[in-house]
């Protein structure tokens, strides 16, 4: 799980951290990656090819997580009509053989529906990595939320949170196959 938002109590957060959910509740582990907690360098080119190469610990750290990943589930923010450039700099901190023949799954979150323009454009991105997008995604906007009793963020609306459980039983059927 990579979420690719900075905003400490923001919706891509919230949806990512929901998604998570989902996969612990089919029994499957998740590892959320938060690149507003956890950040990345500027992607090195010299390390394109064998990325686990990449000196920067933290570098070190996500692709040996990417590594281990059977799947992925990429949300991201609407930033310009496209996806967020921290998420696209985690993404080429990678390379085609953390992805390849994975599924992978894409949620998005912005003002409006228009938001799935960060899906089209990451699908092309996931496709230029080998990966395998599920036919479904998801995309929030701040109706689809609700703030807890502790004053975090959830997603809260049952329709979205059906569609978004149902990408993720897409994504784990895709990686039992």
């Amino acid at each position: 799980m990579l979420c690719g938002s900075v905003r400490a109590d923001g919706y891509t957060g919230a949806l990512a951290r929901h998604a998570a959910d989902c996969l612990r509740q089919q029994g499957f582990r998740s590892t959320v990656w938060e690149l507003g907690t956890r950040p990345l360098p500027i992607a090195d080119p010299a390390h394109h090819h064998d990325p686990a190469a990449n000196p920067d610990p933290s570098v070190q750290e996500f692709v040996a997580a990417a590594q281990r990943a059977e799947a992925f589930v990429l949300a991201g923010p609407v930033y310009h009509n496209s996806y967020s450039g921290v998420l696209k700099n985690a993404l080429d901190c990678l390379s085609i053989a953390e992805f390849d023949g994975k599924p992978v799954g894409l949620l998005a979150h912005g003002p409006k529906l228009t938001a799935v323009q960060a899906c089209d454009h990451l699908r092309i991105v996931v496709r230029g990595l080998y990966g395998l997008c599920v036919p479904e995604q998801a995309v929030t906007t701040p109706a689809d939320y609700e703030r807890d009793a502790h004053g975090a963020l959830r997603l809260a609306e049952p329709g979205m949170r059906a569609r978004v459980n149902g990408l993720v039983a897409s994504v784990v059927k895709a990686a039992r196959r």
